[in-house]
């Protein structure tokens, strides 16, 4: 693996990873506070909203962002041609979703979904002035800068919420954070490039990379749609507090992970189109990534599993006791949804997007069948079953296609993540059986929370020690390409390490 790229690759990364993981405890933060003033039903009202508005929204920019990241070179034209775009095609979508909100309201049965839906189609406006800025700063690989705008409007999004939840906002304290941020992550966005338009003409010049992107939102809205047709099919059939009380799960179940796999997709977008045309490097890096990723989020979900009683009981209170089937569900998917996005990026970035294409829509309408029958079966549990189940069989049909792609063997691609999941089953052995016996002396659901906590980490770090040489060599080479010096690195444990 070429080092200097290495080196940049994870330098990007360290700065992305460092205002995600403070992202991440303030959105954890502002969750727990906010699932004490909000109701199931507040949080229900606010997906519903979001399927529509999500959905519709794939459409705004058109892939134009990842088009921009993946073309090795662009004329000024052409660029100025996508901005114009993707304005224009804003304003189109902020009244065609204004329009449907009346029906997306009568369709689940409740009316305060209409204004709800009107307001969140703003952010389409908001949005297209930072699309082709922030395919910039990607492209240009400043992710020091596009993690300074995702952190600070994160901030203000969840201080916005609080304050306008606790005075009484209820499901609208959501709504207007979340069209606060991305109002603001979009001015950041192009305050920070050092791109301007110099012209709103060029929409012919832009038409290729407007056919490519397309390409890219099609997959986009076949993943949307298997990835959201629970929400529907929830909402519908069964109410916005089942909903509310998925969503719920949902967010707990993919907090450690999403941040992690959205940061490795971004860094890799730009790195994996400058490899596309060299396989032995591409799939070093892919491997790497795949790996690296797994490190984090393995033991994240499994150990939040493990101790989902205490975890939901302590964080959020009683009142949402009911998640915890479909929350222990969405853990066991986690092992696969945290590293599957990097395989679809790996199509995008080498040019592949109709491929990833047909293979969402299969799952699009495998999953909607499984979800629906899951939820006619046995409600919440049916849906989650369904997710564990046939989630993880289509994902085969993924690295078949990137096997196809890049050549990668699929056998190389399980044995990376042999050790990995190897250690993460040792941590959960060991929290189970101090669990068990804590339980049996009575502890409180506090303490034992600690103590499974404190239990996992030990017993996953010393399993990477004793039995993974090869892992902490590559957690070595990380520190070192963040610029910790060498001799600090002899010590134990790092002298156990084999060198990758």
């Amino acid at each position: 693996m070429n080092q200097d790229l290495r080196s940049k690759t994870v330098k990007a990364i360290g700065h992305l990873g460092l205002g995600g993981a403070l992202g991440k405890v303030i959105s954890l933060a502002s969750t727990l506070v906010m699932a004490r003033l909000l109701s199931p039903a507040d949080y229900g009202l606010m997906s519903m909203a979001m399927v529509l508005v999500g959905f519709i929204g794939f459409f705004n920019e058109v892939g134009i962002g990842a088009a921009i990241v993946q073309k090795t070179d662009l004329s000024e034209t052409e660029v100025n041609g996508c901005f114009s775009f993707s304005i224009l095609a804003s304003l189109v979508l902020f009244a065609l979703t204004a329009l449907l909100s009346g029906p997306a309201a009568d369709f689940f049965n409740n009316p305060a979904l209409q204004p709800m839906i009107a307001v969140l189609a703003s952010n389409f406006v908001f949005g297209a002035i930072g699309t082709v800025p922030l395919a910039f700063l990607r492209k240009e690989m400043h992710f020091k800068a596009v993690a300074g705008i995702n952190i600070s409007g994160l901030f203000l999004q969840s201080a916005l919420a609080l304050v306008l939840a606790w005075n009484g906002f209820g499901a609208w304290s959501l709504v207007w954070a979340f069209v606060a941020s991305s109002l603001f992550q979009s001015i950041g966005a192009f305050y920070l490039s050092s791109w301007r338009p110099t012209s709103l003409r060029g929409l012919r010049a832009a038409l290729g990379l407007v056919r490519y992107g397309l390409q890219v939102t099609m997959t986009r809205i076949f993943w949307y749609l298997y990835n959201n047709a629970d929400k529907v099919v929830i909402g519908k059939v069964l109410g916005n507090r089942p909903l509310g009380i998925y969503d719920m799960a949902l967010s707990l179940a993919t907090l450690p992970t999403s941040q992690i796999t959205s940061l490795a997709t971004n860094v890799s977008s730009p790195l994996f189109s400058r490899l596309q045309n060299d396989r032995p490097q591409l799939q070093a890096f892919i491997l790497h990534f795949t790996r690296g990723i797994a490190y984090v989020t393995y033991p994240a979900v499994i150990g939040m599993l493990m101790c989902a009683n205490e975890l939901i009981g302590v964080l959020l209170g009683k009142e949402w006791m009911p998640m915890l089937v479909p929350f222990g569900a969405l853990c066991l998917m986690g092992l696969v949804r945290s590293v599957d996005p990097l395989l679809s990026q790996v199509l995008i970035s080498t040019g592949r997007a109709n491929q990833l294409s047909g293979y969402t829509l299969t799952c699009g309408i495998v999953m909607t069948a499984a979800i629906i029958a899951g939820a006619l079966l046995d409600g919440l549990h049916g849906v989650s079953v369904a997710w564990v189940v046939v989630y993880p069989l289509l994902s085969v049909r993924l690295l078949y296609l990137v096997s196809a792609a890049t050549g990668l063997s699929m056998r190389a691609y399980y044995e990376c993540l042999l050790p990995v999941a190897t250690a993460t089953a040792a941590m959960a052995a060991a929290v189970f059986a101090v669990r068990m016996a804590l339980l049996a002396l009575g502890m409180p659901a506090l303490p034992l929370l600690v103590a499974e906590i404190l239990t996992g980490a030990i017993v996953y770090v010393g399993w990477i020690i004793q039995f993974d040489r090869r892992g902490l060599g590559e957690i070595r080479q990380v520190m070192l390409d963040l610029g910790i010096s060498k001799q600090r690195l002899e010590r134990w444990p790092f002298n156990r390490a084999v060198h990758p």
